[in-house]
């Protein structure tokens, strides 16, 4: 088994502690019912500290089956009391997991325990959902009498999901959840970069009763991937990523059905109208939580020019509230982005925003991994710092005319939700019909999620729709019955 070193070096300046003892190898493949090792040992190293946080075995494309053999279909009733029981998993186990999440990629551990907490509500939903599943029945009217068709949603025989880093336990849970409550086996193959979560989150699963034939997991880099999509028995792809990553995996797996999310440059539109101080604390949330590292975040906020120099005001107070520190400290607000190199991205777009005219009013301050909450003013809408995705805590605010705000649509290039604050009913309505995303969210920021609402992406963010049920319903296809018309019986 070779070594593979993560990525991730301890911060300039920032002590790594005493020598450790190198953690036992974890297994990084689950297949078969049967936890085994891949290939490749994989260091996972704190973004934070550069400590050792975990060594998972990962495979490599050689060691992917192929073909899978037909799983035994699971009552409803079952796929519901197993959806339970792992909900109690992870309530029960919340500490450890917010740790491991904390830890692995550097996110604060009050916010890790909320990604638990959002996995646990899917998995409780999608319980609930279970016994509501069901299809239609439909008369038919024709020449030859009424025929009856029933249509039943039926579980593709395997699904695939592709996830990233900067949600490791809720981007599983999205795909598993639904998958059970379909009936449709899954494989796992989660981000590199977020394996150890990955492992742990299976575990549980496993422990609880999540039946081991209808789940895979296999860890290793994007190669792994394509040897997976090569298997015949997967029928619906669901990813979430980069664009890139996207089609290399629709390339491979060609005229299947999938879903992809694929990030968005989302924003946050704030009409002169506004309630400002409630627009300013929906864009420090949603440019900052998470470090920035969000799909539905604001990655943008566009503001009406008469109101542009107090709603500054009021982000740059904001943004004072979010203290970047240590990961696993409970005060602290920010951890880090994934890695150093993150950081340097974003520094570099900033720079380049500061050489066409912006102005950097608050945070601008980069050590490590870490990326202070930075607010940038007078960004010009073509900047690369608004047209490209940068996950990382930064609210760079661009100023247009009244008028402009009213026509954004004409020119928005699509994506996954935006955010608009307006007292103004019919402006509201104007540019929520208008506006070519998935979600318009009134009065808030894009960030806003619920499990039971349709999230996904229009044009460049993608296609497909998630939530409890449409995740479920695209993990099956339709199939109808007709029944023949009835003779005639006796008078």
């Amino acid at each position: 088994m070779s070594v593979v070193a993560h990525p991730h070096e301890p911060a300039p300046g920032r002590p790594s502690g005493p020598a450790q003892e190198s953690p036992p190898v974890r297994a990084g493949v689950f297949e078969n019912g049967t936890w085994r090792h891949g290939e490749l040992a994989h260091e996972v190293r704190s973004p934070y500290d550069g400590r050792l946080v975990a060594v998972v075995s990962h495979a490599s494309a050689k060691e992917v089956p192929r073909g899978r053999r037909p799983v035994k279909k699971l009552a409803a009733a079952d796929r519901a009391r197993v959806l339970r029981a792992c909900a109690e998993g992870f309530e029960t186990r919340r500490a450890e997991v917010a740790a491991s999440i904390s830890a692995e990629i550097g996110m604060p551990v009050t916010d890790a325990e909320k990604e638990v907490d959002r996995s646990v509500r899917w998995l409780q939903l999608a319980a609930e959902a279970v016994h509501h599943f069901d299809g239609t029945s439909t008369r038919l009217s024709g020449p030859g009498g009424d025929r009856l068709a029933v249509t039943t949603p039926q579980p593709y025989r395997r699904v695939m999901a592709i996830t990233p880093y900067n949600r490791p336990l809720a981007q599983l849970i999205v795909k598993v959840a639904p998958a059970m409550l379909a009936g449709a086996p899954i494989t796992l193959k989660p981000s590199e970069r977020a394996s150890a979560s990955a492992v742990l989150a299976v575990e549980i699963l496993l422990d609880r009763g999540y039946p081991p034939e209808y789940l895979s997991l296999w860890t290793g880099g994007p190669e792994v991937a394509q040897a997976l999509l090569a298997d015949p028995t997967v029928d619906f792809v669901a990813f979430t990523g980069g664009a890139r990553g996207a089609g290399a995996v629709a390339a491979t797996a060609g005229p299947r059905p999938g879903c992809y999310e694929l990030g968005d440059v989302g924003a946050l539109v704030v009409c002169a109208d506004a309630d400002l101080p409630a627009a300013a604390r929906a864009a420090a949330q949603g440019a900052f939580g998470n470090a920035g590292q969000s799909c539905r975040g604001v990655k943008r906020v566009l503001v009406a020019e008469g109101v542009a120099e107090e709603f500054g005001r009021l982000l740059v107070e904001e943004s004072a509230a979010w203290r970047v520190g240590d990961p696993a400290e409970r005060t602290t607000r920010i951890g880090t982005l994934i890695d150093a190199g993150a950081v340097e991205r974003v520094r570099t777009a900033v720079e380049e925003a500061v050489r066409d005219g912006a102005e950097v009013v608050a945070g601008g301050e980069y050590r490590g991994a870490q990326c202070w909450p930075t607010v940038i003013g007078k960004v010009a809408p073509d900047a690369r710092l608004v047209t490209e995705e940068f996950l990382a805590p930064l609210a760079p605010v661009v100023t247009l005319t009244e008028r402009a705000l009213d026509d954004l649509p004409d020119s928005y290039p699509g994506g996954l939700q935006v955010g608009v604050f307006t007292r103004d009913l019919d402006r509201a309505m104007n540019l929520a019909q208008r506006l070519p995303v998935g979600t318009v969210v009134l009065n808030d920021g894009p960030q806003y999620d619920h499990p039971l609402a349709p999230f996904g992406g229009v044009g460049h963010s993608g296609h497909g729709r998630e939530s409890v049920l449409s995740s479920a319903r695209n993990m099956c296809f339709a199939k109808t019955i007709v029944f023949p018309a009835p003779t005639e019986g006796p008078r």
